[in-house]
C-alpha cells in the first residue's frame, strides 16, 4: 500500500471525492421564511398596540408583487433557454477545411 492509498483507501491516481460545499447563504427571503417571520411577528406583538392593518396589507401586497416578479423571471429564464436550444439547432456549421490542400497535378506533355 502506498501513502495515498493508506489515507484514502483508493489506489494511486484515483482522486478522492471532495466533501460537499455548503450552499451559499440566501440574500433574499422565500415565501416560507416570510410567512414564518410574519407568524412570529403576529404571535409576539403587543396586544395593546397591534400592527396597523394598512401596514399589514402593504407588507402582504409587497410580498405578492415580489413573488409574481420572481415567478415571471423564472418563466423568462425557461423561455430564453428554449430559444437558445432552437437557435443552436438551426445554426449552419461553418464549412470544413480539409487538412491537406489539393496540389495541382502536372500533366504530361505540357
Amino acid at each position: 500500500m502506498s501513502g495515498t492509498e493508506a489515507l484514502t483507501g483508493l489506489p494511486a491516481g484515483i482522486p478522492a471525492a471532495r466533501p460537499p460545499t455548503p450552499p451559499a447563504p440566501k440574500s433574499t427571503l422565500g415565501q416560507a421564511e416570510f410567512l414564518r417571520l410574519l407568524t412570529t411577528q403576529l404571535q409576539n406583538q403587543d396586544p395593546t398596540k397591534p400592527v396597523d392593518n394598512l401596514q399589514y396589507v402593504q407588507q402582504m401586497a409587497m410580498f405578492s408583487q415580489i413573488a409574481g416578479t420572481t415567478e415571471g423571471n423564472q418563466k423568462l429564464d425557461v423561455i430564453a433557454d428554449r430559444l437558445d436550444q432552437l437557435i443552436a439547432l438551426f445554426q449552419i456549421p461553418p464549412p470544413q477545411s480539409s487538412a491537406q490542400s489539393p496540389t495541382p497535378q502536372a500533366t504530361e506533355g505540357t
